[in-house]
């Protein structure tokens, strides 16, 4: 156990404080548990972690950037025993944006692009806003509210460490598996669409974690959309970054 961290709270009670007392969902938490396992996932991404075989102890992972700092106490010594999370105080504020971030935006990967310190946020900004506000698709999902456009001023220069965004989705999440939100507002509101653009589509797919169709979709785009150029080149490098790379581990293995 890191020494510094024995009077951290624990990560349950956190969740409850940020999700129960200030979105205002109904205890208790274990209820919600599309949501609870959307959050394991983002704050594995977050703090990742592993341990040693046979043992209960997790450890911060040494090759993989920690974002936010956690501590696990095991509750027991068999190998089947389970941990009590702590979570560095610290980082409640980077975990809350951490848990907005992903319901607009939805991935993981996106949301720890989003926290870096040297993120360019403003251009995924743009598109957001051009998708929420500009053709007024947030209406017929009842999410248009003030601080969604808040969240969307704030967020290109905001300290994510700092400073807390404002919750754009009244008292629920779209983590929670919400039939018309698809785990996120991005991939609802390109959903919701009768037909989409390629643009769009070419989006839907990158915000959704499908590279492969990400990247069809972008060698289809032909447009004069500055922002819509920029991320098709982002996805067509990510789609050949990924595609060089499995190459080179079938390379290694034929020898």
């Amino acid at each position: 156990m890191n020494a510094d961290s024995h009077t951290w709270p624990e990560l349950a009670h956190v969740y409850d404080d940020l999700l129960c007392k200030r979105v205002g969902l109904a205890k208790p938490l274990s209820q919600h548990g599309k949501l609870l396992d959307a959050l394991k996932t983002l704050v594995n991404a977050l703090s990742p972690s592993t341990k040693e075989k046979d043992q209960v102890y997790r450890y911060p992972s040494r090759t993989k950037p920690i974002l936010i700092q956690l501590d696990w106490v095991p509750l027991g010594h068999g190998t089947d025993s389970r941990n009590r999370v702590l979570i560095n105080p610290a980082h409640i504020t980077l975990l809350w944006n951490a848990i907005v971030l992903q319901g607009v935006f939805g991935e993981p990967k996106l949301v720890i692009e989003l926290l870096s310190p040297k993120a360019k946020r403003q251009p995924l900004v743009d598109w957001a806003k051009q998708l929420f506000l500009e053709r007024q698709s947030l209406a017929g999902l009842g999410l248009l509210r003030q601080e969604l456009v808040v969240f969307l001023d704030r967020l290109p220069t905001a300290d994510l460490c700092q400073e807390p965004l404002p919750n754009p989705f009244a008292d629920t999440l779209p983590q929670m598996g919400l039939g018309h939100l698809h785990g996120n507002l991005l991939k609802a509101l390109a959903a919701q669409t009768a037909a989409l653009s390629l643009g769009d589509s070419m989006m839907a797919h990158y915000l959704g974690g499908d590279l492969q169709q990400a990247y069809e979709k972008a060698c289809e785009v032909q447009t004069q959309n500055e922002l819509l150029l920029q991320y098709r080149e982002l996805i067509i490098s990510e789609y050949e970054e990924a595609k060089d790379f499995d190459n080179l581990l079938d390379s290694l293995r034929r020898k």
